[in-house]
């Protein structure tokens, strides 16, 4: 019979103990493991996996606001001149078309596809990896409604609200255009660019949750956040005179071959009542305009020497300063030496002894100068700011540019005595007409101004006022030059 000694039977026990602790340090590190990875799936990486999660299972549709109109008053109501229509984007998702082929045969008579537009479409939607493709921009509801009761898989629509301009030819640079911007959907240029944010609305959200298999979960939480839709604008513009306007901008540019030109209305109060300019563009073709600069309206962006016109300013600052009077005549000689120039009238001719009053009658550059020496150029340059020229007059039109008169800032006489008669300074058409109707408004400077009111979604109004800039002569100085 064996017997066990006491060292071996020690041996087995340690053994013993030395398996039982290195499964319990492998059961230690495994679960350290486990824990450490249940540590970083749902401390460190939860972020990453609830926006998995989330992805999967939340549904999110966007609601679209409807863009605010443009109207004006005519005989009380409304009128519109720029509307939205509804239109869709019809588009397929090829992962879930089994017969491409069959798809175009059904789509292609209600979309009036041409051959190679289908041929082409077929290669699109045969990419069945491909997750989203679009077939048709600018489909009618009609279209829409017909390509729905045909219940093809695969085949979905968005709507797709495209702007309606109605009133072609009168004006497409107050109206400005609507198109794609950073990669959205934006107002640009004219009304649309300046009052985009009012127009557009706020667009709203429904978030809802689908389960494993992809079905929308009927019952449970469900979040929308309606959409908010844009305001209305009421324009100052006279429908008629506008058109009128237009009409005959057109007829006298073609019957001097004028490579453009501009008119503007307005009333005493600053409210517009036409503007148009030529070139023009259409705001629903926006994209065919020959030249990108047609975008721009040159009422309030083409800066440009006045020229003679300038006469009158220059003769307000003398006669309300009191430096002058009608009566006050200068020697004209028909030319001025400032070294290196020689300035003359534009005639070329001499007129001896002349009054401020035949200066205007003849538009005598030289009178202008020795009206502007007279005042100083300082005083000369307070009054042409005091006009509004230099300076955006703030007009509820985009892209509007401010004129320069930074020659003035020049050292040298040449600088004011040029700006006396126009030459050497820029200012725009609509700086120019706001400056005139200071004139023949007992000297008030008034901001001009083109929406009379805004309408908001809840019928809220918000009215513009006529409103005085400041009084840039007396009302003498303006009676004797009207």
């Amino acid at each position: 019979m064996a017997v066990i000694g006491k060292k071996e039977k020690f041996g087995f026990l340690i053994n013993n103990g030395g398996r039982m602790i290195i499964l319990a340090l492998v059961i230690f590190f495994l679960a350290l493991l486990i824990v450490l990875r249940l540590f970083s799936l749902q401390v460190i990486q939860h972020d990453f996996y609830l926006a998995l999660a989330t992805q999967k299972h939340e549904v999110y549709k966007d609601l679209f606001p409807q863009r605010g109109s443009i109207y004006v008053r005519e005989k009380g109501e409304l009128y519109p001149l720029v509307a939205s229509r509804d239109y869709y984007l019809v588009y397929a998702e090829p992962s879930k078309i089994e017969d491409a082929g069959a798809v175009i045969d059904a789509i292609t008579p209600v979309l009036g596809l041409e051959k190679a537009e289908w041929q082409e479409l077929l290669g699109r939607l045969n990419k069945k990896a491909d997750p989203y493709e679009p077939i048709k921009h600018k489909a009618t509801k009609q279209q829409a409604d017909q390509i729905k009761e045909k219940n093809l898989a695969g085949i979905g629509f968005t709507p797709e609200p495209y702007r309606f301009y109605p009133e072609t030819g009168i004006g497409g640079h107050i109206f400005g255009f609507v198109g794609n911007k950073d990669d959205k959907i934006a107002g640009q240029y004219g009304l649309e660019g300046y009052f985009n944010k009012e127009l557009a609305g706020r667009p709203g959200l429904i978030k809802s949750f689908k389960d494993a298999l992809g079905s929308l979960i009927t019952i449970g939480s469900r979040s929308i956040k309606k959409a908010e839709n844009g305001s209305d604008l009421v324009l100052t513009i006279d429908r008629q005179v506008q058109f009128t306007a237009c009409l005959k901008l057109k007829e006298y540019t073609e019957k001097f071959q004028a490579e453009g030109g501009t008119v503007i209305i307005m009333r005493p109060t600053g409210a517009i009542l036409a503007m148009c300019s030529l070139p023009d563009f259409d705001p629903e073709k926006y994209n065919e305009a020959a030249e990108i600069n047609y975008l721009n309206n040159p009422a309030i962006f083409t800066a440009f020497e006045p020229g003679s016109v300038f006469k009158a300013f220059t003769m307000a600052a003398g006669l309300d300063t009191g430096q002058v009077s009608p009566e006050t005549t200068y020697f004209d000689k028909g030319e001025r030496k400032v070294e290196p120039y020689t300035l003359k009238n534009s005639d070329n001719k001499a007129h001896g002894t002349t009054t401020m009053s035949q200066v205007l009658e003849k538009s005598l550059n030289l009178g202008a100068i020795f009206v502007e020496q007279t005042v100083g150029k300082e005083i000369f340059k307070k009054y042409l700011s005091d006009f509004g020229f230099g300076k955006k007059s703030g007009i509820e039109l985009d892209t509007e540019m401010p004129g320069d008169l930074s020659s003035l800032n020049k050292r040298g006489d040449i600088f004011g005595m040029t700006a006396s008669y126009g030459q050497g300074i820029t200012v725009t058409p609509l700086q120019l007409a706001s400056a005139f109707a200071a004139i023949a408004n007992q000297g008030k400077l008034v901001k001009p101004y083109i929406v009379s009111e805004i309408i908001k979604p809840g019928g809220e109004k918000e009215i513009f006022q006529p409103r005085e800039v400041r009084q840039v002569m007396s009302p003498k100085t303006a009676a004797i030059l009207t």
